[in-house]
């Protein structure tokens, strides 16, 4: 069932050739950590018009690392280390490791399920972004485009 939908996935039949397999799988891993993104900021609240535009832009900046464009694997390299940066701090803050002042907060600040999906968005964020600087994808992105 799942494979019929991976074997459709642009990247399997570029006209380019065949990426890697494991390149393949860092880009979905990727947009599968933009659609948990997503779903985090709505659930916690984002205004609508900027959950879209960071959707369409990073959307657009993974299907253009996925062509195999270095400019966007370095700019989307930059966004994914500033947001795990950013959404661990936010768990640090969370559970009262980081606080804004010198008494300790006792209580938990986010709900128990945007923790769960900001360690899940982390997790598959890293994963998918790791998976785009292995061996086996360099040569994707040294091709020569036609």
């Amino acid at each position: 069932m799942l494979q019929g939908a991976f074997d459709k996935f642009y990247l399997n039949n570029h006209p380019d050739g065949k990426p890697p397999m494991i390149f393949v799988k860092g880009i979905l891993l990727l947009y599968l950590g933009l659609l948990i993104q997503t779903v985090n900021n709505y659930l916690d609240g984002f205004n609508f018009s900027a959950i879209l535009f960071v959707f369409f832009a990073v959307g657009f900046l993974v299907f253009v690392t996925g062509e195999g464009k270095k400019w966007a694997r370095i700019i989307l390299s930059v966004l994914i280390l500033l947001n795990v940066f950013f959404l661990g701090s936010s768990l640090l803050y969370s559970f009262g490791i980081l606080h804004d002042s010198g008494v300790p907060k006792k209580a938990i600040q986010m709900p128990v399920y945007l923790i769960v999906l900001t360690f899940a968005e982390i997790i598959v964020e890293l994963w998918g972004w790791a998976l785009m600087f292995t061996k086996q994808a360099d040569w994707w992105f040294e091709r020569k485009n036609n």
